[in-house]
């Protein structure tokens, strides 16, 4: 028999999770109202960060990967940084709209961050200073999730409503490698939307990861299934 056990205490509507691998008693829990951490398995949360303004949720956790006591939270009002383990915070990017400023999805490398947002992808090569934008699709498309392998990181992957994207030299060129007509209203249409505004738009696509053990395989979860490749 499968025993779950309630941990999250009085914390409601969770989003996302991150536990240190060092110290599985330390857990970060993204809500949509801000982060709470306990330190002792779940048996005590207290709140670290709470958001203002009219989005102040919490979509994605991440540590550095050199550095876990340096720790992002992607949020509905824009990329959060703690140097120390959630004892204090700067935000690190704004967007220029409503749509920019949610944050979706993020992956810290050792040259760069991409960060995902739903008015697309912004790219740090200076841990955060400065950002830019990509263009063409990836510069516009609502953006679902990133991936790469640790063990060869110049190979990014990135999911969107228009499809995975792949980039083989850090973010330098781009080459779409696996297409889902997006859908309107959460219902599939028989072609593409072209017209219809970005933000209203919906894709078959939901993530997207990488195998650990094996640098050619990947996994794209979809509404119609699991697609896999073992190409790159």
């Amino acid at each position: 028999e499968v025993v779950w056990q309630n941990i999250g205490r009085e914390n409601l509507d969770l989003r996302t999770v991150l536990v240190n691998p060092d110290n599985p008693n330390i857990i970060y829990a993204g809500a949509n109202n801000g982060i709470f951490k306990t330190e002792d398995g779940g048996a005590n949360w207290r709140n670290i960060l709470s958001l203002k303004g009219q989005n102040h949720s919490v979509n994605f956790l991440l540590f550095d990967l050199q550095d876990k006591d340096s720790l992002y939270a992607a949020t509905g009002n824009g990329l959060f940084f703690s140097p120390n383990s959630g004892a204090r915070w700067n935000r690190i990017f704004q967007g220029k709209n409503s749509w920019e400023n949610e944050c979706t999805t993020l992956a810290v490398l050792s040259t760069s961050i991409y960060l995902g947002t739903k008015g697309g992808l912004f790219v740090s090569k200076d841990r955060g200073r400065s950002w830019y934008k990509e263009k063409g699709k990836l510069g516009s498309s609502n953006i679902l999730a990133i991936a790469y392998n640790k063990i060869e990181p110049k190979y990014i992957y990135v999911a969107c409503i228009d499809g995975v994207f792949r980039t083989v030299d850090e973010g330098q060129v781009w080459e779409r490698i696996f297409v889902a007509h997006p859908v309107e209203n959460g219902f599939e249409t028989e072609e593409e939307a072209e017209d219809q505004d970005e933000q209203e738009r919906f894709s078959g696509i939901r993530y997207i990861s990488c195998d650990p053990n094996n640098l050619n395989c990947l996994y794209v979860a979809t509404s119609k299934g699991i697609h896999r490749s073992c190409d790159r």
